[in-house]
């Protein structure tokens, strides 16, 4: 179970870089990003995020 485990968060990782690269794109040359909520598409400008990134896991390892 671990080895799946580790996967998933490989794929989480690079699922978060590529969100990070269109949004940096759509930023750049101000594109709106189509999102679904509530049965509809919205689409929204991304904001810059000041958060720094951590791992999903960060607080049950103690980091």
């Amino acid at each position: 179970m671990r080895k799946h485990n580790k996967y998933a968060v490989i794929g989480l990782k690079a699922l978060q870089r590529a969100a990070a690269k269109v949004a940096e794109d759509a930023r750049k040359n101000n594109y709106k990003i189509p999102i679904w909520i509530n049965g509809r598409i919205e689409y929204e400008m991304p904001a810059i995020n000041t958060e720094p990134a951590s791992a999903p896991d960060a607080k049950s390892r103690g980091v």
